[in-house]
């Protein structure tokens, strides 16, 4: 993978903006609140139907 430049902004590469992320949450040790967890139950009822 090439040198990646400016981890602290999005550039609109998808790539570049997921090692963001990822920077960001192994610096912070923050996970990300993607979903409730009101969202998460339904995905896994739907699952399990």
């Amino acid at each position: 993978m090439d040198e990646l430049d400016d981890l602290d902004a999005y550039n609109g590469d998808t790539e570049h903006d997921m090692w963001v992320d990822f920077a960001y949450h192994e610096n912070t040790d923050e996970l990300p609140d993607l979903f409730d967890d009101e969202a998460v139950d339904d995905f896994i009822n739907n699952l399990n139907d």
